[in-house]
């Protein structure tokens, strides 16, 4: 192996090659190349930027427009509101959540929930929702499957095998002063990357794949929920 003594070189240009989609099925073992943007630029930091500009991000959502979605009336494990099905061979990594509420009905309890699970099912029963891909000239699709409103018992309960919640909030604390200014609870909430710095990384297991839940339980809530990940070859990650 040749030594390379830095200190001494002098006008030494590092020249990497410009690339819209790095190579995403190299094995381990095999050598890289260095790669950058078309405009020359490196891609050390913000990686989850820059697989969305190669093609790798994607988004779906309940709800369009004005018209939303049914959230379910309490929490169901197996009802998810947003359910992102993952396969073996894939991973994801979620980067933004999103609930907007229309309606909560009476009920003081609001239970948004984020969950991850090695627990797959893709055989859901709910209401379908097109993933898009997050570069509008749509390079690639998606190898998961999302729905959302899903049915009781529409999917096997996630809460088995390797799973945590990464993302919980609750509605504010009624104020018994007679203005009750503060009664009015907070009616969108978002969970994003650049807040927590370490995302779950959603590795689609064998067999059953793995899964994103995503729930909005309100006693008559209806709104909308989008969420965005980045979608790459299990092997560029493990």
């Amino acid at each position: 192996m040749t030594e390379l003594q830095l200190t001494n070189l002098k006008g030494v240009q590092a020249v990497v090659r410009a690339s819209a989609n790095p190579n995403l099925s190299a094995s381990t073992d095999d050598d890289r190349v260095m790669a950058a943007l078309r405009d020359g630029s490196m891609t050390s930091s913000e990686w989850l930027t820059a697989m969305t500009l190669c093609g790798h991000g994607y988004i779906a959502h309940g709800g369009a427009g004005s018209s939303p979605i049914t959230f379910g009336a309490t929490y169901d494990a197996d009802a998810p509101d947003l359910y992102v099905w993952v396969p073996n061979g894939c991973t994801i990594i979620p980067t933004s959540i999103q609930v907007s509420y229309e309606a909560i009905g009476t009920e003081e309890v609001m239970e948004v929930i984020g969950l991850v699970s090695s627990t797959g099912d893709s055989t859901i029963t709910g209401t379908e929702a097109i993933i898009w891909n997050l570069r509008l000239d749509q390079p690639y699709s998606s190898s998961c499957k999302c729905e959302v409103a899903v049915d009781n018992a529409g999917i096997t309960d996630p809460n088995a095998g390797d799973y945590f919640e990464f993302w919980r909030v609750q509605r504010n604390l009624t104020d018994t002063t007679a203005s009750t200014e503060n009664d009015r609870p907070t009616h969108r909430w978002e969970w994003n990357v650049g807040n927590c710095l370490t995302p779950p990384v959603i590795v689609g297991r064998a067999t059953t794949g793995s899964c994103l839940a995503v729930y909005a339980a309100s006693q008559a809530g209806t709104g909308f929920i989008t969420a965005t990940w980045v979608e790459v070859p299990s092997k560029f990650i493990v």
